[in-house]
């Protein structure tokens, strides 16, 4: 026999568009808001030094880059304190509406002009193009928290030589395989698809680990998702290996090779950057890579300028700056307020963390070229709009979870009060009582 937990009431009150007060700000959320907005400048400081020559050669402007990105990044900032009041809660009811809309984004890019021989962005004449897989990510994260949150853990209970049966078995198998990692999965498989046509390889590659990093930290599956997530990582370069219709997939893994002869140029440059800055780099603004010698400098390759301009120790540096925000991040989402809170905090830190990964094993040379971008440095109005919006979110999860504990922590000293305290007037009864009973002998 099994029970589920027992849901408590809400110390947050009825659902509302918007929170006037969603909680108090606590020392964890001010420190990891302050990696945040030291991660965002030094980005801002980064993507000048990378971009002022090719916005000028490019261009004609060498602030063509920096211009676009810092009036987003101040967007951001106002989005990102606009979501902080944004009631989860709310959010959550559209999530399926959300997942609609984002699948129709996906098949209306097919129609679009490709771009780097790709269909990625919703190109419009007149209008900024807009990469959905971005969005889709965000809404993978609420869709899979969703679904997730919903599916009961049951606790055993009884005997437990008694529950080792064929029968309880199967409805273990059951609970495992269909309940907690099936019916969230579900979701996933048309927007692999859909991203498969693009084609997109590393935008899959991305929302594979986002949902199952969430997964994962639920608890979904249990020893079946571990070795799953061990069967995929073993079977991807296999698996990827196999693919012949994606050339320029072909090209990119026939290039991850330690022999510079075959080494893909960006790739060969990538590296030429890297040990050319050497243990405290060439000086800000002295890359010379970035003189048109290093192809997406100022995007999925700005990592590279950042070690031939800082060294090795800036680029520890700024691992360590990533490290320190996702840290703070997961603490801040383990003390949220409710399970769906916990996992989408979960999920947009796990997106950070996955994304940093990969760029830094992508110009290192760890990984194939996947093209994916370095999250707060790399230019894009779009990735770094939607990431600042994640963020907001992020705040409203720890300044919920804050006001849940302080509601939990009054509730338990209402318990004990009423627990150790004693009535005066029981006091006073006792004290007639025994009179009574001494006048009668």
């Amino acid at each position: 026999m099994a029970v589920a937990h027992r849901r408590h009431p809400d110390p947050r009150g009825p659902v509302v568009v918007f929170q006037r007060d969603p909680g108090p700000w606590t020392p964890l959320l001010i420190s990891w808001l302050a990696t945040l907005i030291l991660i965002v400048i030094f980005g801002l400081v980064m993507l000048f030094s990378a971009s002022y020559t090719t916005g000028y050669l490019r261009m004609g402007d060498s602030y063509h880059y920096i211009k676009s990105q810092a009036l987003y990044a101040l967007i951001g900032m106002g989005v990102m304190f606009l979501f902080s009041y944004f009631d989860l809660r709310f959010i959550r009811k559209f999530v399926w509406a959300g997942y609609l809309v984002s699948i129709l984004l996906l098949i209306v890019v097919l129609f679009c002009e490709p771009l780097n021989g790709c269909r990625r962005w919703l190109n419009f004449k007149g209008l900024p193009t807009l990469q959905v897989s971005e969005l889709v990510k965000f809404e993978m994260i609420l869709l899979t928290a969703h679904l997730a949150s919903r599916t009961p853990h049951p606790r055993p209970q009884g005997d437990p030589s008694a529950r080792r049966t064929v029968g309880n078995f199967g409805q273990w198998l059951f609970q495992k395989v269909v309940r907690e990692l099936a019916v969230p999965l579900a979701p996933l498989l048309p927007v692999v698809v859909l991203l498969a046509l693009e084609p997109h390889m590393s935008g899959i590659v991305l929302m594979c680990a986002i949902v199952g990093s969430i997964l994962l930290l639920n608890g979904s599956g249990g020893i079946i998702t571990y070795g799953g997530a061990a069967a995929a990582v073993l079977l991807l370069e296999t698996i990827l290996s196999h693919i012949d219709s994606i050339p320029y997939l072909q090209d990119r893994l026939d290039g991850w090779t330690q022999d510079l002869n075959k080494m893909t140029d960006q790739t060969l440059q990538s590296l030429y950057a890297i040990g050319s800055g050497g243990l405290t780099g060439l000086g800000l603004g002295n890359s010379v890579e970035k003189q048109l010698w290093l192809p997406e400098c100022t995007n999925d390759f700005i990592f590279s300028v950042v070690c031939e301009e800082l060294g090795f120790v800036g680029a520890v540096v700024v691992i360590l700056l990533f490290v320190l925000l996702l840290v703070q991040g997961f603490l801040i989402a383990f003390q949220a307020s409710d399970r769906f809170s916990t996992l989408v905090g979960v999920g947009i830190m796990a997106q950070v963390g996955w994304q940093v990964f990969c760029n830094v094993a992508v110009v290192t040379n760890t990984l194939p070229n996947t093209g994916i971008s370095l999250p707060f440095f790399s230019s894009g109005g779009t990735s770094l709009l939607l990431l600042m919006a994640e963020m907001g979110v992020m705040i409203h999860i720890g300044r919920n979870g804050a006001q849940a504990a302080e509601a939990r922590r009054a509730a338990r000293m209402e318990q004990v009060r009423q627990t150790t305290a004693r009535p005066p007037i029981v006091l006073g009864n006792l004290r007639r009582s025994g009179a009574q009973h001494r006048a009668q002998l």
